[in-house]
């Protein structure tokens, strides 16, 4: 009878410690197959992380784009603008350059013939304030006189041969030219000094 009772007794414990790891098996399948769920489910997350952040450095990119288009079309137009004025500017001051040569005449004439110096000093001070108004948008004379000819600045209205003066050299300006922001807008006429046998360019 005590033999019974001790194998029922080893039985019953191998029993308690099979089920025992019966248990524990099963506890730790559970375990992974919610692991494997929350991999499963992390991934899943990640991966709607990476579409957001790819769709939201294509926005970007597409902001960009705009943007570098708005800025190019912005310094277009400002260019546009410039160039517009410029040209409505220049067909101004090439009316108003004849008015300035007329009072430069006007200021030779009167100081040849003695005429009432406060007259001459008026007609100084309108030559000058005009000339000053056109300086600030852009004119300025090209210098003639002691300069060597430059067809690209003076228009050879004269060729003359004096000995005491190098070839080519302007020795006279019969009608000033003018620069318009650093653009030929009337060549200057000039008279021009040539010694040797070569073509005047």
């Amino acid at each position: 009878m005590v033999e019974e009772k001790e194998r029922f007794l080893e039985d019953s414990e191998e029993e308690k410690q099979s089920l025992k790891a019966e248990s524990e098996e099963k506890l730790i399948e559970n375990v992974e197959a919610e692991l494997e769920e929350l991999r499963k489910s992390l991934e899943d997350e990640r991966e709607k992380v990476r579409f957001k952040e790819e769709e939201a450095q294509n926005y970007l990119n597409s902001l960009k784009k705009v943007k570098a288009d708005f800025d190019n079309f912005r310094k277009r137009e400002m260019v546009y603008r410039q160039n517009f004025v410029k040209k409505a500017n220049k067909g101004l001051i090439l009316e108003l350059l004849p008015i300035l040569d007329d009072l430069e005449k006007a200021l030779e004439e009167s100081r040849k013939k003695e005429v009432d110096p406060p007259f001459v000093q008026g007609v100084e001070l309108i030559y000058k304030k005009f000339l000053g108004v056109l300086e600030k948008e852009g004119v300025r004379p090209i210098e003639a006189v002691g300069q060597k000819f430059d067809p690209k600045y003076h228009e050879a209205m004269m060729v003359v041969s004096l000995p005491d003066r190098e070839d080519y050299e302007v020795v006279e300006e019969l009608r000033k030219g003018y620069l318009y922001h650093d653009e030929v807008i009337r060549a200057a006429q000039v008279k021009v000094n040539k010694n040797s046998q070569d073509k005047l360019a």
